[in-house]
């Protein structure tokens, strides 16, 4: 199961009017959305739409992710002293994760639109994995993620 797509479906309409979607329905914009995040980037045209569309669903949800993090956290400082750290630590978390993805995928379609060819091979199993795969990716970010989280909240 792909991680975007979930969220990318409750924020279809944020993340379609971000990418500027031309349905002219919400159904019509939320079914592009969906095709562009979905695309199996066979060709580089197709992998460049969908790390953009990725980039852009991150970027929603991060900024939907955040209000509802800091909404959580701060009643929890107010009101239970002894949980605000753990607040603060899973919200930075997640606020991290968020934003990594978002940077990363942004990367991801900067290299493949400006790259030149010939220093990544879009046709290498190597850099198929780089480009494709979501395990790597979200192993990075989870552990790049807690070290940020880690050095932000100290006990």
């Amino acid at each position: 199961m792909d991680l975007v797509l979930v969220p990318a479906r409750w924020l279809a309409e944020p993340i379609a009017r971000v990418l500027g979607a031309d349905g002219k329905t919400r159904q019509d914009r939320r079914d592009e959305l969906m095709q562009d995040l979905t695309l199996s980037g066979d060709d580089i045209d197709d992998l460049g739409l969908r790390h953009i569309t990725r980039s852009a669903a991150w970027f929603v949800i991060l900024a939907a992710g955040f209000f509802l993090s800091m909404a959580v956290a701060i009643p929890i400082s107010l009101f239970a002293k002894e949980l605000s750290d753990p607040a603060f630590f899973v919200s930075a978390l997640f606020s991290f994760f968020l934003f990594f993805m978002a940077c990363l995928h942004a990367v991801k379609a900067l290299i493949v639109h400006y790259l030149p060819e010939h220093w990544w091979n879009p046709r290498s199993r190597v850099w198929r994995v780089a480009m494709l795969a979501q395990l790597p990716d979200l192993v990075i970010a989870l552990a790049l993620a807690y070290v940020v989280a880690a050095s932000v909240v100290r006990d």
